[in-house]
Parts: structure tokens; C-alpha cells; sequence
């Protein structure tokens, strides 16, 4: 038999993709199975320590408001991951597509400079920078207390948590100035760890769950904005869809099965997650701290499901941190090399000036975040709740609905196939909601 010849696709510098050429019926089946792939490229960017804050902030409203709270923001997340998909298509059909694929963020920024213009662009990068500093600000905060507490536990020494957060973002910051491939290796041990806790978890938590515990306490008043907020963000992986569009061959009906299976996925495993934590833990244990929620399930469950928590807690906060840092620390590279490209014109940058250039843009990508995390400690469930809510709407609502009116309008009888129906009615319905969603919070925020 002989072998398919492989072909090298550079999309970036820094992830060449390989594609093989195979039969009619070794590329249906390589097809269906690059859907599965993309699939898990999006759950997996969603899940993260999302899930840790989940039982914390849903723990008072209940697991029947919960999961309705869950369900609206897993629709939410198909539609408005429909929305870039077209807007991805759209541009696509303008050939203005470019071969080398920008990171996570590109796409948007793209997408945006084409409908909105600089202006559009401008504020898209501006809210990536909000919605990646909140959550490396949240990761930093509750690594740090982590770090803390295991050191308290292993060698009996106090080490206050501003100590334990710069060390957290130092371990990152270095792997993150190294680039992707160092983060990938530290970033598959999490993601091990992380699997494994939970299956655990799971595995000796639903024996113990009570139905009870699990519709005793039903507050509706509590979906909105907690439940929502924490959603919104446990669901956020719409930034991929460019990069799985492309990864699927621009074909946008595949790109659309993938994001259904993509945003399905996470929900069942939140349901689970959710079932596990309200039905096993009596809520009058649990202290005015949010957080406790999480300590109550170890103390519940006994040793064996606390060195559970604790595993899990470590891998989910290790894990989403590891996409997070190097997610800004290209960001801000990407924007020092705008600044910089007038004066280096025609000039190709040497590797050491390629270093100095990270090292850079992981001093001023991590530097605020530690001296956050540091001032306020317990600022990990406030700073999830903003980038949820604030940047995750802003970002994923408002914009990519705002940009698909634009090219909507500029491409007239381009129609992709499987849009999102209801026309342009249901995009202003899509903007009106994010509205309604965001300006709350900001009043509320303002008022303070």
C-alpha cells in the first residue's frame, strides 16, 4: 500500500499544519473525524476553572435554577459561536483571509477590522486585554492561595498569599517566554491530573448525592447575574471558532456540527459537576465565603474525596492558567510588534531581539495581575464574575452581532449555508439582550 504524501500547511510560525492526501473514502472518514477533533478543541477551551467558581456561585440558587442558568448560556454560546462562524465565512468569500493564522484573537480582530474598520478593531483588542487580564488575575489570585496553603500543609510554613501568587505567575511567565511548546508539555500533566481528580471525584461523590440536597433550595432571583455571569464564561470558547473553521477546511457546515458537539459537551459535564457538589453537601454547613463550598465537599466526602478536591483545584487552576498566560503574552507581543514595525522595517529581528521582545511582553502581560492578586487575595469568584459578564457578552454578544450587520450589509448575496435564522431581526434581538445583560452590571459597578 502506498502511502499518502504528507503536505505542510504554514498557517503560523509557530504551529505548522500537516495534511495527508488520502482516498474518497479515507477522507470522509479522516473528515468525520476532524469534526470529533474540533469538538474537543472547543469543550476543552471552555472547561477549565470555570469550573471550580461553578459550585461556588451556583451553590445559592439552587441545581434546577442552576442548570436552567447553564442551559441559557450553552444557547447563548451556540449562537453567538453561529455568528462568528459566519463572519469568518463571510470574510473568507473576500479572500482577504490570510494565510498566517494569528493566535487566539486574531480571527476577531480580523473580522472586526473588516465590518468595523480600526475603530472596531481597536475595541475588540482592547476587550481582549480586559476579558485575559481578568482571568489571569482570578488565576493568579487562587493559585496563589493554593500555593499557600500547600506549602502551610507539606513543610508547616506560613507564606502569605501575595508570595504564594508571584511564584504562581513566575512558573508561568517563564514557561509562557519559552512559547507554546513548553506550556503544552506542563499543560498535558494538568490536564491528566485534572481528568483524573474529576473522574474520581465523580466516581465516589454521586453515590453520596441526596435528592434532598438537590431540590431543597430552588432561588430563581439568583440565575441573574450569578449563574449567567459564571456561565457565560465556563461556555466561552467562541474565539476558536476562526481557528476551527479554518482547521475544517472553511466548510461551514462541518464548523457548525463541531460547535454543537463542542458546547453540548461541556454542559453535561457541568450538570454532573453540579449534581455532585448540591447533592452531596448540606448547604447550612457552609460558610458566608463562597468559596468554602469547595472545602465543604472534601470535608463531606471524607479523605479520599478531599485529596480529590484538592487535585482537581491544583490541575483546573494549572491548566486554564497555562492557556491564559501564554494566550496574553502573545497578545502583547503581537502589540509591541505593531509598535515596532515602522522603525524595523526590512530589518530581520535577531533572536535575542525576538527575546528581549518576550520577555517584554510577559513583564507587562503578568506584571498587573500579580500586583492585583496580591492587593486583593480573595479576588478569584469578583474577577471570573466581570470577564464573564462584562468582557464575555461585550466580546462574544455584542460585537461579532454588531460586525455580521456590517457584513451582512456589504455582502448582500452571500448567504452562508446553516446561518443562524431569523435574519437581521434576530441579531438586533442578540444585541438588545447583550445590552440588557451588560449595562446592569456597569451601572452597578460605576455606582460603587
Amino acid at each position: 500500500m502506498v502511502k499518502p504524501k504528507p503536505v505542510v500547511l504554514q498557517f503560523s510560525s509557530r504551529s505548522p499544519t500537516t495534511l495527508t492526501l488520502w482516498s474518497k473514502e479515507q477522507r470522509e472518514v479522516e473528515e468525520e473525524g476532524s469534526v470529533a477533533g474540533a469538538s474537543l478543541l472547543f469543550a476543552g477551551t471552555a472547561v477549565g476553572a470555570g469550573m471550580l467558581a461553578l459550585p461556588a456561585e451556583t451553590m445559592a440558587a439552587g441545581f434546577v435554577p442552576t442548570i436552567f442558568g447553564l442551559i441559557l448560556c450553552c444557547i447563548f454560546t451556540y449562537v453567538t459561536s453561529i455568528i462568528v462562524l459566519e463572519a469568518s465565512w463571510l470574510v473568507s468569500c473576500e479572500d482577504i483571509c490570510e494565510v498566517e493564522n494569528e493566535e487566539d484573537g486574531g480571527g476577531f480582530l480580523l473580522i472586526a477590522r473588516k465590518a468595523l474598520g480600526v475603530p472596531g478593531e481597536v475595541i475588540t483588542a482592547v476587550l481582549f486585554w480586559f476579558l485575559l487580564t481578568a482571568i489571569v488575575v482570578a488565576y493568579t489570585s487562587e493559585g496563589g492561595q493554593l500555593i499557600s496553603s500547600a506549602v502551610k500543609e507539606v513543610a508547616n510554613v506560613s507564606i502569605a498569599p501575595a508570595a504564594g501568587s508571584l511564584a504562581f505567575a513566575s512558573f508561568f511567565a517563564t514557561l509562557a517566554i519559552y512559547g507554546t511548546s513548553k506550556v503544552d508539555a506542563i499543560n498535558r500533566l494538568f490536564v491528566v491530573g485534572l481528568i483524573g481528580s474529576f473522574v474520581g471525584l465523580v466516581a465516589t461523590g454521586l453515590p453520596m448525592v441526596e435528592a434532598s440536597n438537590l431540590f431543597e433550595r430552588s432561588d430563581w432571583t439568583a440565575v441573574y447575574p450569578t449563574v449567567i455571569s459564571i456561565g457565560i464564561l465556563s461556555f466561552g470558547a467562541q474565539n476558536v471558532v476562526p481557528t476551527l473553521f479554518r482547521y475544517l477546511n472553511n466548510n461551514p457546515d462541518r464548523t457548525r456540527r463541531a460547535i454543537l458537539y463542542g458546547t453540548l459537551m461541556p454542559l453535561v459535564l457541568y450538570t454532573i459537576w453540579e449534581a455532585v457538589f448540591i447533592g452531596v453537601i448540606d448547604q447550612s454547613t457552609i460558610s458566608q465565603d463562597k468559596m468554602d463550598a469547595i472545602n465543604v465537599l472534601g470535608r463531606s466526602g471524607g479523605p479520599i474525596v478531599a485529596d480529590f478536591v484538592e487535585l482537581f483545584s491544583i490541575c483546573a487552576i494549572g491548566s486554564s492558567m497555562a492557556g491564559a498566560s501564554v494566550s496574553i503574552v502573545d497578545f502583547f507581543e503581537d502589540a509591541s510588534k505593531v509598535f515596532t514595525s515602522s522603525s524595523e522595517k526590512g530589518k530581520q529581528q535577531s533572536d535575542s531581539g525576538s527575546m528581549t521582545t518576550r520577555l517584554f511582553a510577559a513583564a507587562i502581560a503578568l506584571a498587573p495581575p500579580v500586583i492585583l492578586s496580591s492587593a486583593f487575595p480573595d479576588v478569584f469568584l469578583f474577577a471570573v464574575e466581570e470577564a464573564g459578564l462584562l468582557g464575555g457578552v461585550s466580546l462574544y454578544g455584542l460585537l461579532p452581532a454588531i460586525s455580521i450587520l456590517a457584513l451582512r450589509g456589504s455582502n448582500p448575496n452571500s448567504i452562508m449555508p446553516g446561518r443562524l435564522g431569523g435574519g437581521n431581526a434576530a441579531l438586533l434581538a442578540l444585541v438588545g439582550l447583550s445590552s440588557v445583560l451588560v449595562l446592569p452590571e456597569i451601572v452597578r459597578l460605576c455606582s460603587h
